[in-house]
């Protein structure tokens, strides 16, 4: 099971689930899911997993070896950066790969480095891929404060605020509705008395 799937949400397309699923490692502890960059155990079944599908999307080579607890550190990082740079902040790192020509003619993504350098060197080609083919303006983190979700916006105008309207978006609606009528409440309303 991916990261995405845990939530029930549909992946992007091609390369760019590699970032959603990242971005989906964040656990909900009020709905006890776990975080999958907690604990050294969860790191490895994801970076195996993702990794494995992303090779064979990709025609990459190379990996991730064995995940160390110095690793979850570093992989922590790169979620938050790439959650940095889906909402408009600004983060300079300096990452490296290659681009590789095949017989055919393709050319192709080939991550550099080694363990969690060569995931970052992943991700942030995917993201340069997916912001030069305008599929990153599509990935979003739902708006619900306590959701973590990564969703694909697959609406005609790239409207969508939350990764599900029924339970996302009806409870701030919800709260947003109560907030209306506290301050209705507390703004005074007609004088009973007259």
């Amino acid at each position: 099971m991916s990261a995405t799937s845990r939530y029930r949400l549909d992946e992007a397309a091609g390369g760019l689930f590699l970032v959603q699923d990242l971005l989906n490692t964040r656990g909900v502890p009020a709905h006890e899911v776990p975080d999958l960059l907690g604990t050294v155990a969860d790191a490895r079944r994801w970076t195996g997993s993702v990794v494995r599908r992303w090779k064979q999307t990709s025609r990459a080579t190379g990996g991730v070896r064995r995940t160390t607890s110095a690793d979850l550190v570093a992989l922590r990082r790169l979620r938050r950066d790439v959650e940095r740079v889906m909402a408009g902040e600004p983060v300079q790192r300096e990452v490296s790969c290659r681009l590789l020509l095949d017989g055919d003619g393709a050319v192709r993504l080939q991550p550099t480095g080694e363990g969690v350098r060569w995931l970052t060197s992943a991700v942030w080609g995917e993201v340069l891929l997916a912001q030069r083919d305008g599929t990153w303006p599509r990935l979003k983190t739902c708006r619900n404060r306590h959701c973590p979700c990564a969703f694909v916006d697959l609406s005609r105008n790239r409207s969508r605020v939350w990764h599900d309207v029924h339970t996302c978006g009806n409870a701030a609606n919800l709260r947003a509705s109560r907030a209306r009528l506290r301050a209705g409440d507390a703004g005074g309303g007609p004088d009973p008395e007259s």
